[in-house]
């Protein structure tokens, strides 16, 4: 059976409830935001008290205004240390997930030149860590699969992934969401699912949107069967239609 995973936002509290509820693990969303790490030790503390009995299988980690692919080095360097500062959450929570942004912008910089300094990135950061931890790359606002694609073929380390978000490959690129999982296929290692109306990144639930999920879910248990799927959904209500909607459907 495939791992159903809720991302918490900022409302770890009500999330545990649904947790309990279904007996869902979960993913924390917390240590995205840079202002916590000053005393990150201290939003561990809180997280580990709330959720003391709900298994902890991902966190995402920061990614605002980061680039591991960046031409100026300070960039790079900036990136490195959040990376090492989530990493070293992650060991605290006992996480043996971590989704990350590569910070691509289309446009910015020649994909190829791109793709190699991001390569050297990850040869530099996964030296030496052990294999408890998994890293999975999660698409923003690329406009096809191939840049995160490639990054994780030129890398070619067991311990990083991609995470496809589905709602952002709906909302931000030119190819289908049918047309990621196609392409990624095992790649993908998680998925974050939640809906919109194809224009911005709104986190709906699955239903209210112009994504097909019977479409899509039966795409992922079909070319992705190992992935782990996050309802990242912005409100406790689409969160719960989402569960709902995949227990109906016999995906959960």
């Amino acid at each position: 059976m495939k791992e159903i995973v809720l991302c918490d936002g900022s409302k770890p509290e009500e999330v545990s409830m649904l947790c309990k509820k279904y007996g869902i693990s979960v993913n924390i969303d917390a240590f995205s935001e840079t202002d916590v790490y000053d005393d990150y030790c201290k939003e561990v503390n809180k997280t580990l008290m709330v959720y003391h009995d709900i298994n902890i299988v991902s966190m995402h980690g920061p990614y605002k205004d980061l680039c591991l692919g960046s031409k100026d080095k300070l960039i790079r360097s900036a990136t490195m240390e959040r990376f090492e500062n989530a990493y070293n959450i992650s060991k605290l929570l006992k996480c043996p997930n971590i989704i990350l942004h590569h910070g691509y912008i289309p446009g910015t910089s020649i994909p190829s030149n791109w793709i190699k300094r991001a390569a050297l990135f990850f040869e530099e950061f996964l030296r030496e860590k052990d294999e408890s931890i998994a890293i999975h790359l999660e698409n923003q606002f690329e406009h096809s699969p191939d840049i995160v694609s490639e990054v994780i073929t030129t890398v070619n380390d067991k311990r990083l992934g991609i995470c496809l978000d589905v709602g952002h490959a709906n909302c931000n690129s030119s190819t289908p969401v049918l047309k990621w999982i196609e392409h990624l296929n095992k790649k993908i290692s998680f998925v974050h699912l939640h809906n919109n109306n194809g224009l911005s990144d709104q986190h709906l639930d699955f239903l209210s949107g112009t994504i097909d999920f019977m479409e899509i879910c039966m795409a992922l248990e079909k070319h992705s069967p190992n992935s782990t799927w996050l309802i990242e959904t912005n409100s406790l209500e689409d969160t719960e239609k989402s569960i709902q909607w995949l227990m109906n459907n016999h995906f959960f």
